[in-house]
């Protein structure tokens, strides 16, 4: 790891952290149930303690391969990575021009299944249902429980 993966991590941190004194400011819950800041509260703290992780892992090896490879090259940049990098954006891209048309369900569905299938190249036994059940979950905990509107398509969802 190098020293941009401290820097990230770090800052990622300080995001969480903000988000956490912000969520600390709400109702953590009720007598009988969780309050508005029992979800951000736990959600920040979790990702504090993981960028956290993430940062003193990277500081860390960082410092380890230092001693390791003193003089060697630095590592070149992986083409192959970049262009899943670059795929993975413009299917986004193309997922949020799709939803007006197809409406949020089909956009992710399709954009689950170009990065299932292409971008990580996984079989279709694979790829196929973990996009399905992953574009299910998302449909009935977010709709369904939650009540969240999403923009329908053709087929009314």
């Amino acid at each position: 790891m190098s020293r941009a993966d401290v820097v990230v991590a770090l800052l990622i941190a300080a995001g969480f952290g903000a988000a956490l004194w912000e969520a600390s400011s709400f109702q953590y819950g009720t007598e009988f149930a969780p309050g508005p800041g029992f979800a951000p509260v736990w959600l920040s703290g979790i990702g504090l303690f993981l960028s956290l992780l993430i940062a003193f892992s990277a500081w860390h090896d960082m410092r380890t391969a230092g001693r390791a490879t003193a003089g060697k090259g630095k590592e070149a940049l992986d083409k192959r990575g970049l262009g899943r990098v670059a795929a993975t954006v413009l299917g986004l891209v193309g997922m949020m021009l799709l939803v007006p048309w197809i409406g949020f369900v089909l956009a992710v569905l399709a954009f689950l299944l170009f990065l299932t299938l292409f971008v990580q190249g996984l079989r279709l036994v694979v790829g196929i249902p973990a996009a399905l059940l992953t574009v299910a979950f998302v449909y009935v905990v977010f709709v369904r429980f939650l009540g969240v509107p999403i923009p329908a398509g053709p087929l009314g969802f």
